[in-house]
């Protein structure tokens, strides 16, 4: 019988760690070895080994996800605001050109973007759609070849791709009739950004299209339903005391399947589940951000002042904190704000002297 000292700090005693002689521990690391130069060989010399886990591959979906969304929202937004602002040298020569040209193209912007989230998120014409920016507002020929070209089985076109060609069409229509006074390299990056967003729009369907590998999914629900059987069963073998046994076993289980159901929720971020992505905020801010465009701010150029600092020195002596409506002249914005057409909403802080604090 080998003797040993309980001496120590419980079991972490040195006498009782240092013994090897009728050890059992040297015999159980020899076949722990295989196990764990194979996981070395697995995790650090592949790259290709699947993983398993389906909590971590949902949740990079969707942040995937979250990030082609914004991806194509900015570069058709990109595109909608250089053609914007390449049609301002034509404005005083054709204004109704200029006109006709912008808001036909922000309504084929907000008609597109809403399309491609219907066919993101499986939408049909059954259901309630995104809001438009005044579909209306396009002629009566356009409107029929782009419900046509969806609903009619003889052409089965993807409304998407139609809605971007007649805005390229429109685009190269706009600069042969001089709307679009801008050199041809310059205008091409225009194309280039719409075909960006498309390339944005299909990885999302590609999302959609592709879900987690079924032999993964399947493996994974059959060791699930195995590990609530034998967990109960285990549990009730090593702990005695039944309050335990019970807490010990409900754990697990329930944060297993509370995984594997975050994983089915993440999985597919388009829809209309409560963990989806909010397509709807996504469609009424590019519609925002469209309606920005038509106004009469967007023709204004910016220049300097005439109290504008132009020395280096004097420029960085005075760098400020302030929120930009201190530096707003009252006088002067009270004055515009009398002559304006539109009704023009008070800045905060603008019309009385007291400070409102206004995010800029």
């Amino acid at each position: 019988m080998i003797q040993y000292s309980n001496e120590g700090v419980g079991p972490f005693a040195a006498s009782l760690l240092g013994k090897l002689n009728g050890s059992v521990i040297p015999k159980a690391v020899f076949f722990t070895l295989p196990s764990v130069a194979l996981t070395i060989l697995l995790r650090f010399f592949s790259d290709d080994v699947p993983d398993a886990d389906w909590s971590n591959k949902a949740y990079e979906r969707f942040w995937d996800g979250t990030t082609l969304l914004h991806q194509m929202w900015g570069e058709w937004f990109d595109s909608t605001s250089c053609l914007v602002a390449f049609s301002t040298v034509a404005m005083k020569t054709e204004p109704q050109a200029v006109s006709d040209f912008r808001h036909t193209l922000i309504r084929l912007m907000s008609l597109c973007h809403g399309s491609a989230l219907d066919e993101i998120g499986q939408r049909t014409d059954d259901e309630e759609g995104y809001v438009l920016l005044d579909p209306a507002g396009l002629d009566q020929a356009s409107l029929v070849y782009l419900v046509r070209c969806k609903d009619d089985s003889r052409l089965g076109f993807n409304r998407v791709e139609v809605i971007v060609h007649m805005i390229q069409t429109l685009v190269v229509q706009a600069q042969a009739s001089g709307v679009l006074e801008i050199p041809p390299p310059i205008l091409s990056r225009v194309f280039q950004t719409l075909s960006r967003g498309q390339v944005n729009l299909a990885n999302c369907k590609k999302m959609v299209s592709t879900l987690y590998p079924f032999p993964l999914a399947q493996l994974t629900a059959v060791l699930l339903i195995v590990f609530a059987v034998l967990t109960p069963f285990h549990m009730s073998a090593v702990i005695l005391n039944r309050y335990w046994a019970c807490t010990f076993t409900a754990i697990p289980i329930a944060g297993s399947f509370a995984l594997n159901y975050i994983a089915r929720e993440l999985e597919m971020p388009f829809g209309n589940d409560p963990n989806d992505l909010p397509l709807e905020d996504f469609q009424n801010h590019m519609n925002r951000s469209l309606l920005m465009l038509i106004r009469d701010e967007s023709d204004h150029i910016c220049k300097p002042s005439e109290t504008c600092l132009r020395s280096y020195d004097e420029i960085k002596a005075n760098m400020k904190t302030d929120r930009l409506y201190h530096f707003v002249d009252r006088q002067w914005y009270h004055g515009k704000r009398s002559r304006s057409k539109d009704g023009t909403i008070p800045l905060p802080g603008l019309l009385s002297g007291e400070a409102v604090v206004s995010r800029v």
